[in-house]
């Protein structure tokens, strides 16, 4: 994930510099990426950057049935469609912006949009049991150390 958050930010950061000279493109394409560079550097960049950060640092138990702490087959699938509901949305948000919205636009940006949720969903469904704190009488958590 913190990869593919790396590509996104060249990507962003690359689609943000032709933004910067567009009195030297013809057109009005700034105006059309503005959203979709925003959603590249936010979800793309910063988002992905920091769940993939959040998979590495949480702690994690680990068993010979995870030898990791999870299942990281939910983990890449999350990922995916991440990436792909916001590659869907880098497509489909100009056609809508520059009068060519249509059945195939909205289909493209409804199913960017459901990826980008189930995404997230999966990550929360697998870094929330990572989470450890404080029980309700203010003692740790069973299975963690108390801080000094």
């Amino acid at each position: 994930m913190v990869k593919a958050a790396l590509i996104w930010l060249v990507a962003g950061i690359v689609v943000g510099g032709l933004m910067l000279v567009d009195r030297g493109i013809p057109g009005d394409w700034r105006l059309w990426l503005l959203p979709t560079h925003g959603h590249m550097l936010f979800v793309g960049w910063f988002i992905q950057f920091v769940i993939g950060i959040a998979y590495w640092l949480l702690p994690r138990k680990r068993s010979p049935e995870l030898p990791v702490g999870y299942r990281e087959w939910p983990g890449y699938f999350g990922m995916g469609l991440l990436n792909v509901g916001l590659a869907l949305r880098v497509i489909a948000e100009p056609m809508e912006r520059t009068g060519h919205a249509g059945d195939f636009s909205l289909g493209l940006l409804s199913g960017s949009a459901i990826f980008q949720v189930v995404a997230v969903v999966i990550f929360v469904w697998q870094l929330w049991p990572r989470i450890y704190g404080k029980n309700k009488l203010g003692k740790p958590a069973p299975g963690t150390k108390k801080a000094v």
